[in-house]
């Protein structure tokens, strides 16, 4: 069975990144829930996706020169009262749930790894106990190569893009590049991964393969029936209910 990770909490249909669509996303029936982080000036980790505040919240500039408590007074966008949640919060929210915890380490505004982001989650997991069920993911290979010196038996995951895997030299470098971190999961842009899937597939092998971000009905449909670990999707909702009906349908004779 292919797994289905909810994209920021499940964008499409909650606030994207908010404990609101945290809280729902428990509900659908996924196995995963896909989140990301940046660090605070203070060297706090909070859950948010962009570099700047702009996009998703009632302010504007860089994440990074924030406190961490101006950033938890910083309201999300169509979530009513809703700030950013720290990620000690979403932790704490997912604590009793089986759901594999997919977090997402950001890069600041400028594209630079934010100073022992790394050190910081890896003990806020293993603080929790939440080693088997973290996956710590990040574009930047060398940021995965860090968690897994700091904690050889972390669970990792590498996004690969047109972009990145030309800053690799290209998709066959960039998987072979990839293939080398130990039982690394590798999820790639599912239009790139619709043109590489049979190499892609021969040098990780299914159980080390992902495809974002699938949305479509007719794209999560072909996404589950291909040979990968799991989609990553904004519409976890649809991908369920579409995955449901593909398991009961009754085997061709």
């Amino acid at each position: 069975m292919v797994f289905i990770a909810g994209h920021r909490g499940a964008r499409d249909l909650w606030p994207e990144n908010s404990l609101l669509g945290f809280r729902n996303l428990s509900g659908l029936g996924v196995e995963a829930v896909e989140f990301d982080i940046h660090q605070s000036v203070d060297g706090a980790l909070v859950v948010i996706h962009d570099p700047l505040l702009d996009r998703t919240t009632h302010d504007a500039g860089p994440v990074g020169v924030r406190t961490l408590k101006q950033l938890t007074a910083t309201r999300l966008r169509e979530a009513g009262e809703e700030c950013i949640p720290t990620l000690d919060a979403v932790l704490d929210l997912y604590s009793d749930s089986r759901l594999e915890l997919h977090i997402e380490i950001k890069t600041d505004a400028f594209g630079n790894p934010y100073p022992g982001i790394e050190g910081r989650l890896v003990d806020a997991v293993k603080r929790r106990r939440l080693e088997r069920r973290a996956v710590i993911t990040c574009f930047v290979p060398g940021v995965v190569e860090m968690v897994r010196r700091l904690s050889p038996q972390a669970r990792v995951l590498v996004s690969l893009d047109r972009r990145s895997a030309e800053m690799m030299g290209g998709i066959s470098s960039a998987l072979d590049r990839l293939a080398a971190i130990p039982d690394s999961i590798v999820a790639i842009e599912k239009s790139l991964l619709s043109l590489t899937l049979p190499l892609a597939l021969k040098v990780l092998g299914r159980e080390r393969l992902g495809a974002w971000v699938t949305n479509e009905p007719q794209e999560i449909a072909h996404w589950l029936a291909q040979p990968v670990r799991q989609i990553t999707t904004d519409r976890p909702d649809l991908a369920v209910n579409i995955r449901r009906g593909m398991l009961s349908a009754p085997a061709p004779s």
